[in-house]
């Protein structure tokens, strides 16, 4: 409880004291800002055990896990805390009766009222609803349209895309502008390659598949070098979306296991990286605790929430960091340093940057960077561990602990470290003084 508590407190003071946007800075609604969480809705949590049915089965990883829309609702503030701003909903359309029902829904998920009430409350928190189309038919539009009006829906994700014609797409993307101008529409193709002329006709994203690729590769072990991955960043639209495993790969966990490396650690690398460069960063469900699987369906268990919040509390804060610097959103990607594990980026923006370290090896990283790459005589405040230094000597000195990663601003040489030491020495510091003191009223009571 005590624990909870702390946490509580300490979010508000981390976005109090990071540099606000101001109304000037903020942009028009875009996926770009957006941190996406994708639920497999069967495998995370019952909320009306009522519609189970008979062929429940915890045991067969094809049968029905008793996960329905009523256990997100339940469960939403859970995903809001963790700081995603979207989710998008495995599909939950009825795919055995005939297609042309658009207001049909899988019995063991639940009903459109449901539906209704998770937008609702999502709306309540200033996310946004997706839903993964699933089955790609002859009514696609007119079941896209049904549900955004009968539910408010925000938009649609879409497994394969290129299964449909472009010009299908070009009219979809009509019909549902004219609901929601600023729906988003999101989805996969099977090469990376043919991403620019979706985004062309009407998607906000595609995932990127490429950084899928090398992304386990990189980061489910230790000193690999970045090169492979920051040729793909480069390469890569920033509309794109990346992901480190999704609802159709191995989890990421499974290749840090197979490498005989701590998957919480391996994920916190690779999390690290993904909220920090350009891309909007999807996480599957379950990665906040180092869920392990293979193949599909091995790859989505049951949800556990009663694991480690160590990892879930990290992904909070990469979030917060990552809203509240328009420059980690919008900005472009250059690599100051890169040495079999270790790499330096910076991230720039309308004059402003911010400066990112990530150490994935073995070993405590000490590296120089000259000051005409960063920038003169300031300091560098980190934001997620603290960890602050000035220029010497036309230089930056970086001192990065094995496996660490932290984001950095650059600020005037004056003053402390006032978010650190606020949120991490002071406010916990005051939340010990009140237990004490209403432990002892409490005592003076009895």
């Amino acid at each position: 409880m005590y624990r909870q508590a702390i946490k509580l407190l300490l979010i508000p003071f981390l976005l109090f004291y990071a540099s606000p946007v101001s109304a000037d800075e903020k942009v028009e609604k875009s996926w770009q800002n957006e941190i996406a969480y994708y639920v497999v809705v069967d495998r995370f949590n019952n909320g009306n055990s009522n519609n189970d049915g008979g062929d429940l089965d915890f045991e067969d990883p094809t049968a029905y896990h008793g996960g329905d829309i009523e256990g997100i609702t339940k469960k939403i503030e859970y995903i809001h805390d963790m700081g995603f701003t979207s989710i998008i909903l495995s599909p939950i359309f009825d795919e055995e009766n005939d297609a042309s029902d658009v207001k049909s829904i899988d019995e063991h998920a639940g009903t459109v009222e449901d539906v209704k009430r998770l937008v609702e409350e999502a709306h309540k928190l200033e996310m946004n609803i997706l839903l993964d189309y699933g089955k790609l038919d002859q009514s696609l539009t007119q079941t896209a349209l049904w549900w955004m009006k009968e539910t408010n829906v925000d938009g649609y994700y879409v497994e394969q895309a290129d299964a449909i014609e472009q010009n299908e797409w070009k009219d979809f993307h009509k019909h549902l502008q004219e609901v929601n101008e600023q729906y988003y529409l999101v989805g996969s193709v099977d090469s990376t390659n043919d991403s620019s002329t979706y985004l062309e006709i009407g998607f906000d994203s595609i995932l990127n598949r490429s950084f899928y690729d090398v992304s386990a590769k990189v980061f489910a072990n230790v000193d690999q070098s970045f090169q492979s991955i920051t040729e793909v960043v480069n390469q890569s639209s920033p509309l794109l979306s990346t992901y480190v495993d999704s609802d159709r790969t191995v989890r990421f966990t499974r290749h840090a296991i197979e490498n005989n490396q701590h998957p919480g650690v391996r994920l916190k690398m690779a999390f690290s990286y993904m909220y920090m460069i350009p891309g909007t960063p999807v996480v599957y469900y379950g990665s906040e605790i180092a869920v392990d699987g293979g193949e599909p369906p091995t790859n989505r268990p049951l949800m556990n929430f009663q694991s480690d919040e160590e990892l879930i509390d990290y992904l909070a804060k990469l979030s917060i960091v990552r809203k509240n610097f328009p420059t980690l959103t919008q900005g472009d990607y250059e690599v100051l340093y890169e040495k079999n594990g270790m790499i330096i980026f910076k991230r720039s923006h309308q004059g402003e940057s911010m400066i990112v370290a990530i150490n994935n090896t073995t070993e405590t990283q000490r590296v120089k960077i000259s000051a005409s790459d960063i920038s003169d005589n300031k300091k560098l405040e980190g934001l997620l561990t603290g960890d602050t230094f000035e220029e010497e000597n036309n230089e930056y000195e970086f001192i990065v602990d094995r496996e660490i990663a932290e984001v950095y601003e650059i600020k005037e040489k004056t003053g402390l470290n006032i978010p650190f030491i606020s949120v991490f020495i002071i406010v916990p510091t005051l939340f010990i003084l009140f237990l004490i003191l209403a432990n002892k009223r409490g005592k003076k009571k009895a």
